[in-house]
């Protein structure tokens, strides 16, 4: 649903869960008074605040409803420096990691062709080569947002012909390649990834890193994040107890689509491993969509600063809606755009949201 800036300005002044009455909210805002009350009843009215006492101690608190709004303009956050940006979270909030439940509640459709050709593709030559295309897309632009300086086509002839790129560094072929042997895992035991354990996490990040100089396993050092005022955990006893948290929260969730965001956000947000941690996560995501009969994603038109930009938002804001709208998006393009050798459909839903997936 469409709302104001001014009206997504408040919101914002409550998503610390914090009630607020309108004087504070008009102070932290900037807005004038009349406009300060003519949003609270217009969000009021949607259900996006709640309102509790009377008169002068009248004050407004943000609902579930509202925080599954994307309230935020993930360039406009970015071009501030991370000091400046008044960041809700500085460190690892347990309490987070329950936002991921219910953020897809909306109508996502995708036209029921994809999912026919999809059915229909079966072991074809042109599912197969789709197959191929989309491995190689995948490596690419997964490798491109961690700072790959391959191109498509330097990337294609690495796949199919063996060759690097003149110029490059040959970690980043490594790294490349790496992509598509982790692939090759997750599609050969696409069973193995209905529920979650701990070694299978692991070795998905064994096979993005090897050859890397990056160490296997939980890491024992402190790490930081570029662009961030967030730092992550740094002892591996914490680590671990809130991998398995994540890990137990995955099994939880109902919604396929919803278990696979909780990867590709949570993951990077605990940062379990030295390195290799968001591309751990884009490929844990894809072999539980390929698990519960959905396509995995390629990412091949996402921008790369949009993604991080919003993977910022939820480290420091908690802000989760960003990123669900850039999943969902990646979803409906992969399912529009490639033939799969194997039955699988896209989310169908209706407005009491049943699902209707196959698999």
């Amino acid at each position: 649903m469409t709302i104001s800036e001014r009206a997504k300005n408040i919101l914002r002044s409550l998503l610390s869960g914090e009630a607020l009455s309108r004087a504070e909210i008009q102070k932290v805002t900037g807005q004038t008074r009349i406009n300060t009350i003519r949003e609270l009843k217009r969000l009021a009215d949607k259900g996006y605040v709640t309102v509790s006492g009377q008169a002068r101690a009248t004050v407004y608190r943000i609902t579930e409803k509202a925080r599954r709004l994307n309230l935020w303009d993930v360039e406009a956050y970015l071009s501030l420096e991370p000091d400046k940006r008044r960041a809700r979270f500085a460190s690892f909030e347990p309490k987070l990691l329950q936002s991921v439940e219910g953020i897809i509640d909306s109508v996502y459709v995708v036209i029921e062709n994809a999912a026919y050709k999809r059915q229909t593709a079966g072991d074809s030559l042109t599912a197969r080569k789709d197959l191929e295309r989309f491995v190689i897309e995948l490596s690419w632009k997964s490798s491109k947002i961690e700072g790959n300086t391959y191109s498509l086509l330097d990337t294609e002839r690495l796949i199919r012909e063996a060759k690097e790129a003149p110029g490059h560094d040959h970690s980043e072929a490594i790294m490349i390649l790496n992509h598509k042997k982790a692939f090759d895992y997750i599609w050969q035991h696409q069973r193995a990834f209905k529920k979650l354990v701990i070694s299978g996490v692991e070795e998905i990040h064994r096979l993005m890193v090897t050859g890397l100089n990056v160490p296997f396993g939980l890491r024992n050092t402190p790490v930081g994040i570029t662009g961030t005022v967030y730092v992550p955990p740094a002892s591996q006893i914490e680590l671990a107890s809130y991998l398995r948290d994540i890990i137990d929260l995955i099994n939880r969730l109902k919604k396929p689509l919803e278990k696979a965001l909780a990867c590709l956000v949570l993951i990077p947000y605990l940062q379990p491993f030295a390195d290799g941690n968001k591309r751990t996560s884009r490929l844990l995501a894809n072999a539980v969509l390929l698990a519960h009969g959905y396509p995995p994603l390629s990412y091949r038109s996402v921008d790369e600063q949009a993604y991080k930009g919003a993977l910022i938002l939820f480290y420091e804001q908690g802000a989760l809606a960003n990123f669900r709208d850039l999943f969902l998006e990646q979803l409906k393009e992969s399912a529009l755009g490639y033939y799969f050798p194997t039955a699988t459909s896209f989310l169908k839903t209706d407005k009491g949201g049943k699902k209707g997936a196959k698999t």
